[in-house]
């Protein structure tokens, strides 16, 4: 039989709040969300605690909803599309051409994974005067209903000509609204979370999706500018205008655009014509019949474990009913009063009461002193879960698997018969409860402890695709400029946009490096790659989709006119900058101490040089020259400006070293700013190890150079146009950090990178190289990491607890896998996937020819 569109609940919708039939009033909210798989058992209790004195102090009734989103992939990539359109920049139509691939190619693979996100939503009853279950106290009853009733008459819709009944004052919708901005506070740190009321489109959805036949909801598109009433106006007999919401009768109509049929008892079909085809789905509701009334925290999470094991999406839909302390207390006291009569009755016929009566018994004594002693009120729940499936045998399998894992939290499920059509309807957001035959009486420990807003959803949800998650294999896209950007609807808890990379050798970390530099630039952002051991060599040929022209490789040391290119007087922003960096290089090449005379003979010699008109290492060695040969100076002076002068000499005269020592008129390179790639390699580049005892020339020289390129990338920072995104790889970031100059460029990039629009990706092979800084970055990815103590170091940078299993995770991470922490603090496993495998094979580091990997997969198979 099909559904009466009149029973359809709700009235209007006005931003968050939905006016129903039954002059209800609900405000809903988006809870962003938290992590919970990392967390340890102290851990855990936290946000138990927090909900549980939410709903200890709330006192509303609440409508929880998980909704299961899969993620809209064409909507993500679209709009990353628009906003390359407002770009001006010369990979633009090629961008446009590789996402428009990418969304066929994900879209394809989406079709066969049914999974998606979940997300949660609170809808709160405004008026606690209409709550289900009020006091106990008669009189109080009678006075909230009289109040109403007046409050009523004084209405401007019963004074004013032109107004209807049934219109909604413009003011009561704005009281509406105080109110539920008032509540966000408590609610958000009730749910360990940011919180935001969802928008009319949300909402709209949401109703819309209980009448999908898609078990990924394809049919269902997000309706812009939808409008359930109009505007109207009428005036009082002393002639004040009235505004209103005159809602409209047939505005819902189209959401209800399925034909449902009751196939069995037990069993609804949906059916709607798609492109002249009709397509049906096959929908079960079930309700919790029976619930342990005591649980422990944690280990009752059983909310939390349908969207994070379930393989297929389960919408749920809980109506929780407040109930005052004293009214559950009167209730468990009649209950006990009942027990008693049966206990006298039983005695007169001199029989024995049932065992699950003196069961029952004990569990009311017990609930009425819990009540009691903590004060807190009570809540009358419907659970009501929705399973969905293509065919009548899948859906039975899945109706089966969830009622069995439910079970192992003590949760029994069954489908009542006959009442599918107001399950259906009981979810949708607004509408009351129909289902009254399984009431659930729990206390707020029940509640809290199902652990809703635990998420397992990571990333941005927009820019571009770096992978998916290992478990369900849920797309996930990242913007690396999304932090910087100060949207009030985006709720970041990590400002920097600076982004972390750690992992051994061989598990990918090269290659998502590659991979992000890569779609940032096609995606309109443009950046420098600082490349020490000369991997992107090949890239001169070009890359997929961005043409040879648009790179730029610079292998430093190749080229005579390389030389003196990366004298830090040339490399830094400024001057003071320069003599910084040039004293720190050269104290660290001389092997000086502060508290040697060359160290002051250094000063003095770079102070003298920075006058010039071209400053630069090789007038330093200059003004030594002619320092040793002025007279007046006493032997040790000149034994130290001897020894300065020989070894710089001696250094000089090193191929690599050129680079670094500039001299006064030379013609050097410069960075091309208008390229949208840029690669610095040096050739013959020599960095010690941390196992490195002591160093030799080759090792300082490699470091030196390491420090100078630092300088480079923060004068590449400052030099570009801050309103385009820049991004700037610094490949094994350790040898910088070994440097306190070194150190404090890269801090200084981090911290600052937000302001200009910079995003630093920091990569080492090691958790511990990363320094100070770690504070300040946004994204983190660890990828394997071979020893305990950087698996420890990692979750103390992540802000994890350093469990045996989490320690697990880290150390037998595949390769390609990564633990990924994004901007809202979120934490997961996910796969890195270049999606194309001419990407894969372009950002391949490792030495194996394609005849050797043939040869190799020949023998394995």
């Amino acid at each position: 039989m099909p559904t009466n569109i009149l029973e359809f609940p709700i009235r209007h919708i006005e931003n968050n709040l939905v006016f129903a039939h039954d002059n209800t009033v609900w405000a809903y909210y988006r809870i962003e969300g938290f992590s919970y798989d990392f967390l340890d058992f102290d851990d855990k209790v936290k946000p138990f605690q927090h909900q549980l004195s939410y709903l200890s102090n709330n006192g509303h009734d609440l409508h929880f909803v998980i909704d299961p989103t899969p993620k809209n992939i064409s909507g993500v990539v679209n709009q990353t599309i628009k906003e390359m359109e407002r770009m001006d920049y010369s990979l633009k139509e090629n961008g446009k051409h590789f996402m428009e691939q990418v969304n066929q190619h994900l879209n394809k693979q989406r079709s066969l994974n049914e999974s998606g996100e979940y997300i949660h939503y609170l809808g709160v009853q405004l008026d606690p005067s209409k709550n289900r279950y009020l006091s106990p106290n008669m009189g109080n009853t009678l006075l909230y209903q009289l109040k109403n009733f007046l409050d009523g008459l004084r209405s401007p819709v019963y004074r004013a000509v032109g107004l209807n009944p049934y219109d909604i004052p413009l003011e009561v919708i704005e009281a509406y609204q105080k109110q539920a901005e008032s509540l966000i506070t408590n609610m958000a740190n009730g749910f360990s979370s940011m919180i935001k009321s969802v928008t009319t489109e949300e909402l709209i959805y949401l109703a819309e999706k209980t009448y999908s036949v898609s078990p990924t909801n394809q049919d269902v598109t997000y309706r812009q500018a939808f409008a359930s009433g109009d505007k109207v106006e009428g005036v009082d007999s002393n002639n004040i205008h009235h505004g209103a919401i005159r809602p409209k009768e047939n505005a819902f109509i189209d959401l209800q655009n399925a034909n449902i049929d009751e196939v069995g008892p037990k069993t609804l079909l949906l059916s709607k014509i798609r492109n002249n085809e009709i397509e049906e789905l096959y929908t079960q509701y079930l309700v919790c019949n029976d619930m342990n009334d005591v649980s422990s925290h944690p280990g009752f999470e059983w909310l939390y474990h349908v969207q994070s094991r379930m393989p297929f999406p389960v919408t749920i839909s809980i109506r929780a009913h407040h109930q005052p302390n004293r009214l559950v207390q009167k209730k468990l006291s009649n209950a006990r009063l009942e027990y008693k009569d049966q206990r006298k009755e039983a005695a007169k016929g001199q029989d024995s009461i049932d065992q699950s009566v003196v069961e029952s018994e004990q569990g009311a004594v017990q609930m009425e002193n819990y009540f009691k002693q903590t004060g807190q009120p009570g809540y009358s729940c419907s659970f009501v879960f929705k399973v969905v499936a293509k065919d009548k045998r899948t859906l039975q399998t899945r109706v089966e698997q969830l009622t069995d894992e439910l079970s192992r939290f003590g949760v029994s499920i069954v489908s009542p018969y006959g009442e599918q059509l107001n399950l259906l309807m009981e979810t949708i957001p607004g509408s009351k409860q129909f289902n009254n035959d399984f009431p659930m009486y729990v206390s707020p420990t029940i509640l809290a402890g199902m652990m809703f807003g635990a998420t397992t959803n990571i990333g941005d949800n927009r820019g571009f695709y770096i992978g998916y998650t290992r478990q369900f294999q849920k797309p996930v896209f990242i913007k690396p400029d999304l932090a910087a950007k100060a949207y009030e609807n985006v709720n970041n808890v990590f400002d920097s946009i600076s982004v972390m990379v750690a992992g051994m050798t061989g598990k990918g970390k090269s290659l998502f490096m590659n991979l992000f530099v890569y779609l940032a630039a096609l995606t309109g952002s443009q950046g420098l790659i600082i490349d020490p051991k000369g991997d992107r060599k090949n890239w001169t040929k070009g890359l997929p989709y961005i043409p040879e022209e648009y790179i730029s490789v610079w292998q430093m040391g190749t080229n005579a006119n390389d030389a003196g290119s990366l004298d830090p007087f040339r490399t830094s922003t400024d001057l003071e900058e320069g003599k910084d960096i040039c004293m720190d290089i050269l104290t660290h090449l001389t092997n000086v101490d502060i508290n040697d005379d060359a160290y002051a003979i250094l000063s003095e010699a770079i102070e003298h040089v920075a006058k010039q008109e071209d400053p630069c290492i090789g007038a330093v060695i200059t003004y030594l020259e002619n320092l040793y040969n002025a007279a007046n100076l006493n032997a040790a002076r000149i034994n130290a400006i001897d020894k300065l002068k020989g070894m710089l000499e001696t250094l000089r005269r090193n191929q690599l070293a050129k680079l670094l020592f500039g001299e006064v008129g030379q013609q050097y390179k410069v960075l091309q700013p208008d390229v949208p790639v840029q690669v610095l390699m040096v050739q013959n580049l020599n960095l010690p190890s941390k196992t490195t005892k002591k160093l030799r020339p080759q090792h300082k020289i490699s470091e030196a150079i390491m420090i100078s390129l630092t300088a480079f990338t923060k004068q590449y920072m400052f030099n570009q146009d801050r309103m385009r995104h820049k991004f700037i790889l610094q490949d094994e970031a350790s040898s910088i950090e070994q440097s306190a100059v070194g150190s404090e460029l890269m801090d200084f990039i981090v911290r600052m990178g937000r302001f200009y629009n910079t995003t630093l990706i920091k990569g080492s092979q090691n958790a511990s190289d990363h320094g100070q800084d770690v504070a300040n970055m946004g994204m983190k990815f660890s990828f394997g990491l071979r020893k305990t103590e950087e698996a420890q170091e990692m979750l103390n940078y992540l802000n994890l607890p350093q469990t045996q299993e989490n320690i697990d995770v880290l150390k037998n991470l595949g390769r390609g896998d990564a633990l990924f922490q994004d901007i809202f603090g979120r934490s997961a496993v996910i796969h890195i996937n270049p999606v194309f495998r001419d990407l894969l094979d372009a950002f391949d580091s490792s030495t194996a020819t394609e005849e050797e990997k043939q040869r190799e997969l020949m023998q394995t198979s």
